[in-house]
């Protein structure tokens, strides 16, 4: 469970860090490419820190469909036109492979699909902003970070549709095995080295 707890508290130190300079209405300055991307500083830290630690702030229900999303968000960037871009802080002690975003595209689509149904113009982009440790092999106790900043194309209708043919998968009977699918595959691999071991 550790590195979850050590995700929570870097999460903390960068909503700090980044709050400290968003009263000044800047970004860090291992962020500051932000800024030449177009992007500003969300401003309103009242409505930013509802999103960050109600669950429900954000809370999206379709009965129709049959389901309720519920997420907390890092940080909310801003368009020059208004519309709000998603944003999720990542640390780890690797620094992020190139593939990284395909695994959080959906987590920040769904970011803006819940502002969107609060009534939000949203970007067609968000960013993840990855924090990693510098040198693995440094010895020493003085632990320096580096940093890179991941734009993500975010799709809201996507997102939307996706949700809707989650909830038919899981209404639905059991799909069987496809040889197609990689967690699938995964998993039966596991499970014959547990059958051997």
């Amino acid at each position: 469970m550790l590195p979850l707890a050590l995700n929570v508290a870097m999460d903390s130190i960068l909503k700090a860090r980044y709050d400290k300079y968003r009263v000044e209405g800047a970004f860090p300055p291992e962020a500051q490419e932000l800024a030449n991307e177009g992007v500003g500083v969300f401003s309103d830290l009242k409505a930013l820190n509802e999103w960050r630690s109600n669950l429900n702030a954000l809370k999206v229900e379709n009965e129709d469909a049959g389901y309720v999303l519920v997420g907390k968000i890092d940080d909310v960037l801003v368009e020059a036109d208004g519309s709000l871009v998603p944003a999720d802080y990542k640390s780890s002690g690797n620094a992020p492979g190139e593939d990284k975003q395909k695994y959080y595209r959906d987590q920040l689509s769904a970011y803006g699909f819940m502002f969107y149904k609060h009534g939000h113009d949203v970007s067609n982009r968000a960013y993840l902003l990855h924090y990693f440790v510098k040198d693995r092999n440094d010895p020493s106790l003085d632990v320096k970070f580096d940093t890179y900043v991941d734009l993500v194309q975010i799709d809201i209708p996507g997102l939307e549709r996706k949700l809707g043919d989650m909830v038919v998968l899981l209404n639905g009977p059991y799909p069987g095995h496809n040889p197609e699918c990689q967690k699938c595959s995964y998993y039966d691999g596991r499970k014959a080295v547990a059958l051997d071991g």
